[in-house]
């Protein structure tokens, strides 16, 4: 379902009335009672929604308005902003919040996605990642940490902030890679301070940025790797969002 939109008319006012399908990527409470929801919907991008009484217990709107929930959700637009009249949850990852790590983890990447998209783009690829990775982790089918860091990559890709694992001076593939905080060179274009990648590590990166879809979680890392690719993405995203979050900082804590 993508965002469809129609009229309907309140009073002497006539406003769009639309349907759009998303996750909940975002919450704050409006009040004592209401709720702004972010939403990550798919032909629409990110998307800012009033749910008024949704935080009362008796609320229709209750259970899709938590965060993660994957829901269809009817709106209008009144007076410059959408508000949410009937949500259908689809959703709602409740396999997440059995452990601690899975849930820090899909916590941090919720909020690396509400923090660096746009809104009023359409960013379905994104979307979809997400949802993927949510539910490989609610399942139990991916190592929280290692989902994160395949997140991150192909987040990174798909927002145009790294585009592959070659060399970034001679475009090469090099036997070894070498990355320096900045992004990644072969032996002849290193510079002072890089660090060479452990080869399971190189190969993970281009694993992820190579393929589509569930494919792009089909490895497993050793401890030692998967440490040395935490770090890595880490200073990417540092030097390339300019973001370290404290959400990422406890998921590495509680993920060790």
């Amino acid at each position: 379902m993508a965002f469809s939109v129609g009229f309907m008319k309140k009073g002497s006012q006539t406003m769009s009335v639309g349907k759009i399908r998303g996750i909940v990527i975002g919450e704050a409470q409006r009040g004592e009672s209401s709720k702004q929801i972010i939403v990550l919907a798919k032909g629409m991008g990110k998307v800012r929604l009033s749910a008024r009484g949704a935080k009362n217990a008796k609320s229709h709107l209750l259970a899709g308005t938590q965060l993660f929930a994957y829901c269809d959700f009817t709106i209008y637009e009144g007076r410059g902003f959408w508000s949410v009249t009937q949500i259908d949850l689809i959703e709602s990852f409740y396999g997440l919040r059995n452990d601690v790590a899975v849930l820090s983890q899909a916590v941090y990447l919720a909020e690396l996605v509400e923090k660096t998209c746009p809104e009023g783009m359409e960013q379905d690829e994104i979307m979809q990642l997400l949802l993927f990775t949510l539910q490989g982790m609610a399942k139990g089918h991916l190592e929280p940490k290692l989902a994160g860091r395949i997140f991150e990559i192909k987040y990174l890709q798909l927002s145009g902030l790294l585009a592959s694992a070659d060399c970034m001076v001679c475009e090469e593939t090099p036997a070894q890679l070498y990355f320096d905080g900045e992004g990644f060179t072969c032996q002849n274009h290193t510079r002072p301070g890089a660090k060479p990648l452990l080869p399971a590590v190189g190969a993970a990166l281009s694993h992820v940025l190579e393929n589509e879809g569930k494919q792009i979680f089909g490895f497993r890392l050793s401890p030692e790797a998967l440490e040395q690719l935490d770090k890595v993405m880490r200073q990417y995203l540092q030097m390339h969002v300019g973001l370290d979050l404290k959400s990422r900082r406890f998921a590495a804590d509680i993920c060790f």
